[in-house]
């Protein structure tokens, strides 16, 4: 078993290297951009970030405005079904509304290899299953509302 360590982005590079995680830095976020789920429909982006009190792993699923209250009043469900996430609409005038998934591991203390990756891998398959189950309940955005035009 490895050592506890403290986390930096270093670190965190030569973990998701070990673990044939591809990822890229983009210069616009501090965060670890990762390729695994960018290819799921849906998935806008999937970040990897090191905060104060540890890691949070975000994705962010694009949603079709006519989905909107059918994903709200399935929320509850949704969080208890994907315990491990913490799930929420983030919804502004500017852009679709988007499905966030979020993921928390509380490492300021330290974290071995296997723990990081037992998060990682967790976090991502929970993510993976979450997008695959919106997909199914055509809350996703294809790219065309029926209908033509989008609100606003």
């Amino acid at each position: 078993m490895s050592a506890i360590r403290l986390p930096d982005t270093t670190l965190l590079q030569d973990w998701l290297d070990d673990a044939a995680v591809e990822y890229y830095i983009c210069g616009q976020c501090d965060g670890l951009h990762l390729r695994m789920l960018q290819g799921t429909q849906g998935v806008i982006d999937s970040r990897l970030f090191l905060e104060d009190y540890g890691l949070l792993l975000t994705t962010e699923l694009e949603l079709r405005p006519a989905a909107v209250l059918q994903v709200s009043a399935d929320l509850g469900r949704l969080n208890m079904d994907y315990p491990t996430l913490k799930i929420f609409l983030d919804v502004v005038d500017e852009a679709l509304p988007q499905l966030v998934m979020a993921a928390v591991c509380h490492c300021a203390a330290g974290i071995s290899r296997e723990q990081f990756a037992q998060f990682l891998g967790t976090s991502l398959e929970e993510s993976g299953r979450l997008a695959a189950s919106c997909q199914q309940l055509d809350y996703i955005y294809s790219g065309a509302e029926p209908g033509g035009a989008m609100l606003h």
